[in-house]
This record gives C-alpha cells, structure tokens and sequence, in this order.
C-alpha cells in the first residue's frame, strides 16, 4: 500500500457525511490536492447528499500528545471596520522592527 493509499484510507476511518453522520466508501472521496501533510478532499455522500470539500490534516506518525492538545479554540472580539483600520495604520506605521511591535 503506497503513502496515498493509507492517507486515503486515514481519511475515510474519520471522516463522515454532516448530515446523516455515515462514512464515506473508498470510492466516495476523492483527493483534489494537497500542501505538505494537510490535504484537500472531495467528499460524495452515497445517500445523495451534497458533496462536501474536507480539509484534512493527516499524520502517518504517532503523535505524543493526544490530538486534542494540538488544536486551540479560537476566541476573541468580533472583527469590524473599525479593527480593520486600526490594523491597516499599525501596518502602514510599522518600521521593521518586530521586537519593538511585540512589547507595545
């Protein structure tokens, strides 16, 4: 079995149709790309519902931690206009200097 195949095969043991939760055949997901180890899948439930795109990372390696520790929940304030232009005249003010950015 050649690395496409298991990374394929990973795929399919962990991935399942949103709406009815079943798994995808080895025949219902295709593989449309991919950047180092992170992979862009294209998903067909067999019961017709809507194809999916998936992003999947995968690892052929045991990892030490469980996965869950490598992920962080993201949280924060609401973007708006007005953080996007604060955001645009620190850029615009930025002189090179990263240690200098990194202590205001």
């Amino acid at each position: 079995m050649d690395i496409m195949d298991q990374i394929l095969n990973q795929a399919r043991n962990h991935l399942v149709c949103p709406v009815c939760k079943g798994g995808y055949g080895i025949n219902e997901i295709r593989l449309r790309g991919f950047i180092d180890n992170t992979y862009i899948f294209q998903a067909f439930c067999s019961k017709g519902h809507e194809p999916v795109m998936v992003t999947y990372l995968a690892s052929l390696h045991r990892l030490e931690k469980p996965i869950s520790a490598y992920f962080h929940t993201l949280s924060g304030k609401k973007i708006t206009p007005e953080t996007v232009k604060e955001a645009e005249c620190e850029i615009e003010a930025f002189n090179g200097r990263f240690k200098e950015l990194f202590t205001k």
